[in-house]
């Protein structure tokens, strides 16, 4: 007979009470339980011997008990397919994959009593005072972008350019091959046409969002200050670009990416994703399931977003802008390239006129002087020339 040392204190206990030398009252206080019970154990006692104090359930199986067949199959799973996933994760592609139902807990003590630790250690937190989410859904968004081997080695090393709602926790991202002043244009201009226009960004300090020399002394007179591409691009929506001063000031976009790089590499390998087509599609799945189950209703109720211009106006503004001199010969010095501008009626010539040339997203040209667009190439036109005028870090865009 199993006797451990809780029985053995019960047995004890029940003895003595039996035999007269332990009064019932101070038999409840040291077993913990009524004198109702008391009578019950004395009862088994004296019709079954120590044998009637054993639980009754001593030896059997837990009927909770995950199965061998399928313990070994999460385990074979688990150092195979589904290895270095968090618990959690790994506990809804079970049961979304393979149709097995475990809890977290119950997972965790089976992995961890075989030997397989957690996917990543948890660090001492530093001490850091709350910032209040904003109001309203629209009033503040986080633009960050994370740089990682999201496809293992399948493919080129991509990264994630995203923003997430200060206030509800929405996510809006796209893989790029680089973090560029194109990849936050085409972020804005996503945001933009699915739900409109915030009313601020929060950035770190990175060029491609704030200039880091001092203004001119022409600037300086004229109270402005230097703007990036897409600085420039913000003011002219009514953006005000917020600068942090820390990674923990942006604490929510910074969270996301470790949320992203744990569970987004897992779904990418199991969807075999090898290029940033492949990765798009993947990401889109990922965050309407994210954005459906993580955000969080906001304070107010109604969403601080703007009307964003026309298509046609919003292009021309999320875009690249430059101001060139026309020469005599009526072309214009561009990234390595020789354009050249047409006759242009009610005009004897440009030359020696400044002139605006705006890459567009789909990777054309435009030549605009006095707000009119004097010339125009399209992206095939662009990419011929350019093969023709090879410079070494052309910042000519490639067709989107």
């Amino acid at each position: 007979m199993d006797i451990r040392m809780s029985d053995q204190k019960r047995i004890d206990a029940i003895q003595a009470t039996s035999d007269g030398r332990l009064e019932k009252g101070r038999c409840r206080e040291v077993l913990g339980v009524t004198v109702r019970q008391v009578n019950r154990l004395i009862g088994k006692l004296r019709s079954s011997g120590i044998a009637g104090l054993i639980h009754g359930n001593r030896g059997r199986s837990s009927p909770r008990q995950i199965p061998e067949k399928i313990r070994d199959k999460i385990l074979g799973l688990v150092q195979g397919r589904y290895a270095d996933i968090n618990d959690t994760h790994l506990m809804e592609i079970l049961l979304r994959e393979e149709g097995i139902t475990i809890g977290r807990e119950t997972l965790r003590h089976l992995l961890r009593g075989h030997g397989i630790g957690p996917k990543r250690k948890r660090r001492s937190p530093k001490f850091r005072t709350r910032r209040e989410r904003k109001e309203a859904f629209g009033c503040m968004i986080q633009i960050d972008a994370s740089r990682h081997d999201w496809l293992e080695g399948r493919g080129p090393m991509l990264t994630l350019v995203g923003g997430k709602d200060d206030a509800t926790g929405f996510v809006w991202a796209r893989f790029e091959e680089a973090e560029t002043s194109w990849a936050y244009l085409h972020l804005v201009q996503d945001v933009a046409t699915t739900h409109g226009l915030p009313m601020s960004l929060y950035s770190d300090r990175h060029g491609i969002f704030h200039v880091r020399k001092e203004p001119t002394i022409v600037e300086q007179f004229q109270n402005t200050a230097p703007l990036t591409q897409f600085g420039r691009a913000m003011q002219a929506l009514g953006i005000q670009l917020i600068k942090a001063w820390s990674a923990q000031a942006k604490g929510r976009i910074e969270r996301h990416w470790g949320f992203s790089q744990d569970r987004l590499v897992v779904e990418l390998r199991l969807a075999g994703a090898q290029t940033i087509e492949d990765a798009n599609q993947v990401l889109a799945l990922f965050l309407k399931e994210h954005n459906q189950r993580y955000t969080v209703p906001p304070q107010h109720r109604d969403p601080m977003f703007r009307k964003p211009p026309h298509l046609h106006t919003l292009q021309r503004i999320l875009c690249l802008k430059e101001t060139r001199t026309v020469a005599k010969d009526n072309t214009i010095s561009f990234e390595g390239i020789i354009l050249q501008i047409p006759h242009v009626k009610g005009l004897r010539s440009l030359a020696q006129r400044k002139v605006m040339v705006l890459q567009l997203r789909d990777g054309s040209i435009e030549i605009q002087y006095a707000a009119k667009i004097v010339a125009k190439f399209n992206k095939d036109a662009i990419a011929r020339l350019a093969v023709q005028n090879r410079k070494e870090n052309s910042q000519l865009k490639r067709a989107a």
